[in-house]
């Protein structure tokens, strides 16, 4: 899995325009999966400037491919990592498969002015309750979210 954006990182304004990324999940030949989701989140960030935002401030986008419409994903800010038996839904992915999606992530007028990876995990939901988390999260990438502030 891999993920890429022009300039190698996330460089959004806060209360400016979103930015577009993709996310590449690539299979391998060992087995297929019957439902992996991918699963993004960053570390609680401190707002020096005013009371803490919801997501960081961040605004995070999943296009959807059949209609073209941007739907609102799930950021989770925590410093913890959420076990892979609580991650939900997903959809198979075929031994050999390829599969890339476009996201984009916006942040607030009000969010913390931050530098920090946007941690992005590919998780099989299909895996069950008890398998390790090394079989559960199928792959790992980051990258790295700055907000700048406008003009």
């Amino acid at each position: 899995m891999y993920a890429t954006t022009a300039g190698g990182r996330l460089q959004v304004p806060r209360g400016g325009a979103a930015q577009e990324f993709t996310i590449t999940v690539r299979n391998g030949n060992a087995r297929a999966y019957g439902a992996l989701v991918v699963a993004f989140q960053m570390e609680i960030a401190i707002n020096s400037e005013g009371p803490a935002a919801p997501q960081n401030g961040m605004v995070l986008e999943h296009r959807d491919p059949a209609t073209g419409a941007w739907r609102a994903v799930e950021l989770r800010v925590a410093n913890d990592t959420l076990p892979p038996s609580l991650h939900k839904g997903g959809a198979p992915l075929a031994k050999d498969a390829v599969r890339t999606e476009r996201y984009r992530i916006r942040a607030t007028k009000g969010g913390p002015a931050v530098s920090m990876p946007l941690m992005i995990t590919a998780v099989d939901t299909a895996a069950g309750q008890g398998t390790s988390s090394d079989r559960a999260f199928a792959a790992r990438t980051s990258l790295t979210v700055s907000t700048l502030r406008q003009a």
